[in-house]
């Protein structure tokens, strides 16, 4: 009889529910974090910016132009757009290339390949009438780079109503092995020009350069 009622508790659903509780398991998740990977190439041995209001990080070029920023942590936030800057041997900086941040679902994107434009400046501020004038900069090395130019007016003495900016034909070199490019720009005529540079590399074209403005005074003055 004892036994046949310790059988009957042992097999009643309050029993078996105490069991189950007892081997119950508790199970955590959490969303892994945000990263980003993000390559490319600009000028040798650059400094390179990834940055905007909420994120910062700083990597160099190597010798080939290649640069990357490898799994960057990026907040839980919504970001406004990323973006890159690259600064050259001589210090002279990129105009900043920007891109949409990933989304914040995703645990880990890639960005890439990203080609910066190239930096470029004049080597003399005091241009001559008649003089050459040449500009010079860095891009990825072994890269084709073109220059295009547009005058904005004449300022010699002209009887003749002044015209809108025009563009001139582009001119274009290739790098050396360390990414220094130079060309002679035009000093035909008295004017005003502006100037820009972009890079192709692997048939890809980067975006423009820093646009520069040089002035070549009249004769007459």
């Amino acid at each position: 009889m004892y036994f046949l009622l310790l059988l009957i508790f042992l097999l009643s659903p309050v029993s078996i529910s105490a069991l189950e509780s007892q081997s119950s398991t508790t199970i955590t998740a959490s969303i892994g974090e945000n990263r980003v990977t993000i390559y490319g190439y600009t000028s040798p041995n650059s400094r390179v910016e990834l940055s905007n209001s909420q994120v910062f990080a700083v990597t160099y070029s190597n010798d080939t132009g290649y640069f990357v920023f490898e799994k960057t942590l990026l907040p839980k936030v919504d970001l406004l757009d990323l973006c890159l800057t690259s600064f050259d041997n001589n210090s002279r900086q990129t105009t900043p290339v920007c891109f949409p941040a990933p989304p914040q679902t995703n645990y880990q994107t890639d960005i890439g390949p990203v080609l910066l434009p190239p930096t470029i400046s004049l080597e003399e501020s005091n241009i001559d009438p008649n003089s050459t004038v040449v500009t010079s900069g860095q891009a990825i090395p072994n890269s084709e780079v073109s220059l295009s130019f547009y005058k904005v007016n004449d300022s010699g003495q002209s009887f003749v109503k002044a015209a809108q900016a025009y563009s001139l034909p582009s001119v274009t070199a290739i790098t050396d092995e360390f990414g220094n490019f130079s060309l002679n720009l035009p000093t035909a005529y008295s004017s005003n020009y502006r100037l820009y540079a972009s890079t192709k590399f692997d048939n890809n074209y980067s975006p423009k350069s820093n646009t520069l403005i040089y002035i070549l005074p009249s004769l007459f003055y």
